[in-house]
């Protein structure tokens, strides 16, 4: 994720001193921040080695850490969102076995993948790169 991460931020401040906009790029590099974790959990259930599982595993959570090119305050509300996420952690972890007792990890997965395209919804439709509050 750090290699990724730096990366991210290199091509977001390319493509804004190339001239597109900075809503334009934050938008983008969340929507990758978000979708190739949820396209590689979704090829978790067509490996069928461990080696391909980590694989996937390596390659959503690199995809992922472009998300932090996505907006100017990445640092700040990457520690609001985790400091929050711990709830989630807790329930999380309850969930998912439930889902387990039910199903599969392929249903696991799919919860993931579905709350990733939810948040690339949302923020494509309401996110922007001006400045809204003083």
């Amino acid at each position: 994720m750090a290699a990724f991460a730096n990366l991210g931020g290199w091509i977001a401040d390319t493509l804004v001193s190339n001239g597109l906009s900075i809503t334009a790029v934050r938008k983008i590099m969340q929507s990758i921040g978000f979708l190739g974790p949820a396209f590689f959990l979704t090829q978790l259930s067509n490996v069928r080695t461990p080696a391909m599982a980590v694989l996937c595993m390596a390659c959503s959570q690199a995809s992922d850490a472009f998300s932090q090119s996505g907006s100017r305050y990445a640092g700040v509300l990457l520690r609001l969102s985790n400091t929050g996420g711990v709830p989630a952690g807790v329930f999380g972890t309850a969930a998912t076995g439930y889902i387990l007792q039910r199903g599969t990890w392929d249903d696991v997965f799919k919860v993931a993948v579905v709350l990733y395209i939810i948040g690339t919804l949302v923020w494509n439709i309401f996110a922007t790169g001006e400045k809204v509050l003083d």
